[in-house]
């Protein structure tokens, strides 16, 4: 067997195809550096990672092999897109301030709710002179009350 590239080159199980390049993974236990206590790894990894990885590891199963196909794309949770032009067509178009466009919806006791905080806040900031919070507040319970649907 031939290392290279991290990839072990064997026979492939059919025998048509003289070098395939081949993933030998194993499943591993390690000793924790901390507390000392053995470790099953979450994950399978080569020989030579598990070794350059851990002082003391044990192999404690049979290797996953699997066919690399050099070729090949890897997994990206994205669609690819090779051209730049093309990427740009299937941005979605930038708005500016969406939330304003379409405001959410207050049902009638949140309305309430809010109108009637609003109206304490306002008493609140008058009583201590905090003049521009007060007028913030006075303007927000107007165009909270000026939403109210007709009944």
């Amino acid at each position: 067997m031939q290392q290279r590239l991290g990839l072990a080159f064997s026979f492939r199980r059919d025998g048509n195809s003289p070098l395939m390049p081949r993933l030998i993974l194993y499943p591993f236990r390690y000793r924790d550096r901390v507390s000392g206590k053995w470790k099953r790894a979450r994950h399978v990894a080569e020989r030579h990672e598990i070794a350059a990885q851990n002082a003391e590891w044990e192999i404690i199963g049979p290797p996953e092999i699997r066919d690399v196909d050099l070729n090949a794309r890897h997994f990206h949770p994205y669609r690819m897109i090779e051209h730049a032009e093309l990427r740009r067509l299937q941005e979605p178009a930038l708005q500016i301030n969406p939330h304003l466009e379409q405001p959410p919806a207050i049902d009638p006791a949140e309305r309430y709710l809010v109108a009637l905080f609003l109206r304490r806040y306002v008493t609140y900031c008058a009583r201590r002179r905090w003049g521009k919070r007060m007028q913030a507040a006075a303007r927000l319970y107007r165009e909270v009350a000026a939403r109210a649907p007709t009944q």
